[in-house]
């Protein structure tokens, strides 16, 4: 049996057309990563309070926040 961790973050960014924070993004990484990896990738969000959806970078995130995901495998 072994066990794996999954690293999740999960990216808010201001939404282009209403200008609200509710365009988000979420990216998996087998381990844990520097701030510039994340911050350095080109995300494709959608808003959900005004559905716009686009790519934006990484840098304009106003949030990162991360979960670690714990996977047993047989």
């Amino acid at each position: 049996m072994t066990d794996t961790k999954t690293l999740w973050y999960l990216l808010t960014f201001r939404c282009v057309n209403c200008g609200r924070s509710e365009a988000s993004a979420r990216t998996c990484l087998e381990s844990e990563a520097g701030e510039d990896q994340i911050t350095g990738r080109i995300y494709r969000v959608t808003c959900k309070s005004c559905g716009w959806k686009g790519e934006v970078c990484g840098i304009s995130a106003v949030r990162i926040s991360h979960e670690f995901e714990l996977k047993v495998m047989e």
